[in-house]
């Protein structure tokens, strides 16, 4: 996946701006918001959030495109709940875009550009994610008191806004809360200290950790970062040497 800029007056409602070519999806974490795609042939699709990695084989004909729209703005943007996006995405009016990468998103980007002059948003779901991503380990409970809202009241607009309830969004955060961290560490040359990562994620311990990431992409976090192994990996290898040795 190759990574493209997103235009400053859109940051406010575009998360990322994408080109994936190949022919299947790469391992990676699973994003919890709405994509807006633009298929090889010019057709606009919307694709709902993921709780676990994507699997399959990508479009034939050419790269695929995607601007991510940030959570909560799907709704503002093209006048559909989040919850009411499939995984595997639907139709949208966009196009015919181009077929060249360069005009497909270009394409794209206008769509999104054109409609966010009106966007509306729940600002009380807005607060709850933006507290979410500071603090993803806080009880959802504790979120909706903050915003005046009982639990339930909270679910009920955050599925509509968000196409996830609450726990579960906060769930996939904490993944990429920790793999963030990890890479920073790796970056300063330094080995992934999983517990204290764990622990500042937000999940209860390292066990806590390992059991999400096998649950969302079916491995350990290390699987995304090239070079480290999980520490459990490291101990049974020194176990089979010692016991051959």
């Amino acid at each position: 996946m190759t990574a493209l800029p997103v235009p400053a007056d859109l940051a406010h409602v575009v998360a990322a701006a994408w080109v994936l070519d190949g022919d299947v999806v790469p391992r990676g974490l699973p994003q919890p918001a709405v994509d807006l795609l633009v298929m090889p042939d010019g057709v606009g699709r919307l694709a709902g959030p993921e709780t676990r990695r994507r699997q399959g084989a990508l479009p034939t004909g050419g790269p695929l495109v995607g601007v991510r729209l940030r959570p909560g703005t799907v709704t503002g943007l093209f006048g559909i709940g989040a919850d009411e996006v499939p995984l595997a995405g639907s139709p949208v009016e966009i196009g015919p875009l181009g077929g060249s990468v360069t005009e497909r998103l270009a394409g794209a980007l206008a769509s999104v550009r054109a409609r966010a002059g009106r966007l509306r948003v729940d600002d009380r779901v807005r607060a709850v994610l933006a507290a979410m991503h500071a603090a993803p380990g806080v009880p959802v409970e504790t979120h909706a008191a903050g915003v005046g809202l009982s639990e339930r009241q909270l679910r009920r607009r955050f599925v509509v806004a968000v196409g996830l309830r609450p726990k579960t969004y906060a769930r996939v955060v904490r993944l990429h809360r920790a793999l963030a961290a990890a890479r920073a560490a790796v970056a300063r040359g330094e080995r992934p200290d999983w517990a204290d990562i764990a622990v500042r994620s937000g999940c209860y311990d390292q066990s806590h950790l390992l059991a999400e990431f096998r649950h969302a992409i079916g491995a350990p976090p290390s699987a995304l970062l090239p070079g480290v192994r999980y520490f459990q990996d490291r101990d049974r290898s020194a176990l089979r040497h010692s016991a051959h040795g």
